[in-house]
């Protein structure tokens, strides 16, 4: 991880405010580190991310009630690292869309502005899944 000195975490309680909570954090750290030329991009995807996390974390349960979505984010040379985690172990997938839904774009946008996303099974504990986005440039001017 030499190529991502620049390292934060937050943890979000799974709630509607998440995804603006995290961008706002996002936000801040791309300009102190920098790297405010990729914050439109980066912003999206972690938007999208959290917001797929807070929706999955939605159906999942805990002893302590409903798990928290965890966000780090990685700044560096290669540009910045978002790392969600959630308490759901099934792997997020693009799904087609027609026009007219308003919804089920959110991944095909984190494929878009991404440079590579993946995601992986968390260890056990605490189990679910970490997804994962390197975003490396900016969005194009015709976006």
């Amino acid at each position: 991880m030499a190529a991502f000195p620049l390292r934060s975490f937050l943890e979000l309680g799974a709630y509607d405010t998440a995804p603006g909570s995290a961008r706002g954090h996002v936000r801040n750290l791309l300009e102190e580190w920098r790297l405010g030329h990729l914050a439109e991009a980066v912003l999206l995807v972690a938007s999208e991310l959290i917001t797929n996390s807070v929706n999955a974390t939605g159906e999942a349960r805990w002893e302590a009630g409903t798990p928290p979505v965890r966000l780090w984010v990685l700044g560096g040379t290669p540009g910045a690292m978002l790392v969600v985690w959630d308490a759901v172990a099934e792997d997020p997938k693009p799904r087609q869309v027609d026009v007219w839904d308003e919804s089920g774009r959110g991944l095909l946008l984190v494929q878009r502005y991404s440079a590579s996303w993946d995601s992986y099974p968390a260890p056990v504990p605490p189990g679910g899944k970490v997804t994962r986005a390197l975003i490396d440039k900016p969005c194009p001017p015709d976006d």
